[in-house]
């Protein structure tokens, strides 16, 4: 089952993944122990991989 999301609930969804996709290299960066920064890497290929996805899905029709 896949939620049905409103324009407005769309785009605050895209905001927030953008948001962690900005900030995560910092976080990354300022990290020394290298399991955590393992655990950020991972966290921002995923965020990665969902924002293309639910960008391409979420394509107005023309």
């Amino acid at each position: 089952m896949h939620p049905e999301l409103s324009e407005a609930e769309w785009a605050l969804v895209l905001e927030l993944l953008q948001e962690e996709r900005r900030d995560l290299p910092a976080e990354i960066r300022h990290t020394a122990t290298s399991h955590y920064k393992d655990q950020l890497n991972a966290r921002l290929l995923m965020v990665d991989a969902l924002l293309k996805r639910l960008m391409e899905a979420h394509q107005p029709a023309y």
